[in-house]
């Protein structure tokens, strides 16, 4: 049998006789002559490895990461508007199911949002770039309005599209609200309003309440949001990773709130967007339930109910309302109504229970232990006092840190974990989440309690602060000075308080989320109001008409009492 050839490789021959072609023989290699060639041996394989080329090892790839991009223009605003709406919808339903509010809520809240929202300076293009997949209905004002308030931020939500167009070509730096007078909101056609802020989902929640007439007032929405029971703080961190990769950058501020709520900031959003709906849809929102307000923050200040007639009486005696103000004049502190409200109870407490003695020339006026409930308001429940101050965990410092213990340590990580972090989706940097992970809570958490629990620790906790404070008071017991009138000082600044005074006002001034600053501004305004009134009843029963003078106090005469 003749062997079978192979060619040599290209560029290679037999160096004997220069043959291009050999064949194998006894394990050896010979070319087509005969010529032996060295160097080749040729070794037995499995039947295995028949047709075996080797393997193939490939360099791996890095997986790459998908960036997303971000939008620009219109239809980021849209997306925007689509995480305010996103964020509203979680601040109603909570409201609803956790506070039990009633479910006609939703529909007011959705109501002033569309409104809100209805002369947006958007273009129309964005609405034709939707296609018609996105089927809305006509709720037949002119405006777009989805069928519910849905749950996600991609269309599922109750968006409104604008209507109008124009106004398109403005620059980001111009979409900021900015502060409202009446001039800024004058009803000329050519004006549009700007882009909401995250503020002003709280204060859309207040004015569905006000439009209800549910007793709630803005101090409480405050405190909610603060505690972190209302989305708000951690909006922005509760996002979520795709929309915020898409969000444009001037927005991430917008919706990055900080660690707490400054007082009197959702007030301040409550009567800009008042007035901006009465310029430009003529919407007049009813007064605000001031009984039960002021009954709650005599209650909660753990005041005697007895100061409830005199509140009452100093609206009527001044001419004041519970409306909020939209008649164009000059704004007062105490032309809000939410600062009225406990500006009533702090002036009716320096009128029947003066801060010193010496101040009660009146015989009717009763002696107040302020020292007594100074030290009492200072005394939590034995609960609070295991835990760190639910809405106060901003207040800690390094120092604190250092005397803390292991549950109050575990309350600021949990506060931090969830304020900074968020889900696991979030997409938070490992770097920062990786301390969390596979770590248990070594102490009991704060007790996650249902309303009617929550109502009846709080009335426990005021009955046991009423009886520390009253309980060996003898009430009946009257001033001894026989003047036919009361002193009242007046302090126009927080520096100008004494010290027992001070921290009533501060009290005060947290209960109702407004600024120190401005309760004593509008104690001082309504003091002068009654002062100016007081001053004219005398000259009618004297029968002078001598301009009375500003001093530091003025005397309240019997009438009044």
């Amino acid at each position: 049998m003749s062997p079978k050839y192979h060619r040599f490789p290209a560029g290679e021959r037999c160096e004997e006789c220069g043959a291009r072609q050999w064949y194998a023989q006894d394990a050896l290699r010979y070319c087509r002559k005969g010529h032996l060639l060295e160097g080749f041996a040729e070794h037995g394989g499995d039947e295995d490895d028949f047709g075996n080329q080797g393997k193939t090892t490939r360099k791996k790839k890095e997986k790459r990461q998908k960036v997303a991009v971000k939008l620009t223009g219109d239809l980021g605003r849209e997306l925007y508007l689509e995480v305010l709406q996103l964020v509203l919808r979680k601040q109603v339903w909570w409201l609803v199911k956790e506070r039990g509010f009633p479910e006609e809520l939703e529909e007011t809240v959705k109501s002033l949002w569309a409104l809100r929202v209805r002369q947006l300076p958007l273009k129309r293009l964005v609405v034709a770039a939707a296609g018609p997949q996105d089927s809305q209905r006509d709720d037949g004002d002119g405006m777009s309005v989805s069928s519910s308030m849905g749950g996600a931020t991609g269309g599922g939500g109750f968006s409104s599209q604008s209507e109008g167009g124009g106004g398109g070509g403005e620059s980001s730096s111009e979409w900021e609200l900015s502060d409202t007078t009446t001039k800024t909101w004058e009803p000329d056609g050519g004006r549009r309003w700007k882009m909401p802020r995250l503020i002003d989902t709280l204060a859309l929640c207040y004015l569905g309440c006000l439009t209800r007439r549910l007793p709630v007032a803005a101090a409480d929405l405050h405190h909610w949001a603060q505690e972190g029971r209302l989305e708000y703080l951690a909006a922005f961190t509760n996002l979520p990773k795709s929309v915020r990769d898409r969000l444009p950058a001037e927005f991430h501020s917008a919706l990055q709130t900080g660690d707490h709520i400054k007082p009197g900031r959702l007030q301040t959003a409550v009567e800009e967007l008042i007035l901006a709906f009465k310029s430009n849809f003529d919407i007049t929102f009813p007064p605000v339930n001031h009984v039960f307000t002021i009954v709650r923050y005599i209650r909660d200040l753990v005041l005697p109910f007895e100061l409830y007639p005199l509140s009452t009486v100093i609206p009527k005696i001044l001419a004041l309302n519970f409306s909020h103000q939209t008649d164009g004049e000059r704004r007062r502190a105490m032309r809000d109504p939410e600062v009225l409200m406990i500006t009533l109870v702090v002036v009716s407490a320096k009128l029947r229970y003066p801060f010193d003695i010496s101040e009660a020339r009146d015989s009717s006026s009763r002696i107040m232990d302020w020292p007594k409930w100074q030290a009492a308001r200072r005394v939590r429940p034995n609960e609070s006092q295991q835990h760190l101050p639910l809405g106060e965990e901003f207040k800690v410092t390094a120092n604190d840190v250092l005397t803390m213990d292991n549950v109050k340590l575990d309350d600021y990580m949990d506060w931090f974990e969830s304020m900074w972090l968020g889900e696991e989706n979030s997409g938070t940097a490992e770097v920062l989440r990786e301390p969390f992970l596979g770590e248990t809570r070594q102490s009991i958490p704060r007790n996650a309690q249902s309303l009617e629990q929550e109502t009846q620790e709080r009335d426990m906790h005021f009955a046991q602060q009423y009886k520390t404070i009253y309980g060996s008071q003898e009430t009946g017991t009257k001033h001894t000075r026989r003047d036919n009138e009361l002193w009242c000082p007046i302090w126009r600044t927080p520096e100008d308080l004494p010290q027992t005074a001070r921290f009533f006002y501060e009290e005060a001034a947290a209960l109702a989320a407004v600024p120190l600053s401005t309760l004593v501004r509008a104690c001082a305004q309504v003091e002068r109001r009654l002062e100016v009134w007081c001053e004219q009843r005398s000259r009618e029963r004297r029968g002078q008409a001598k301009k009375p003078a500003i001093r530091a106090g003025f005397e309240v005469n019997e009438t009044l009492q």
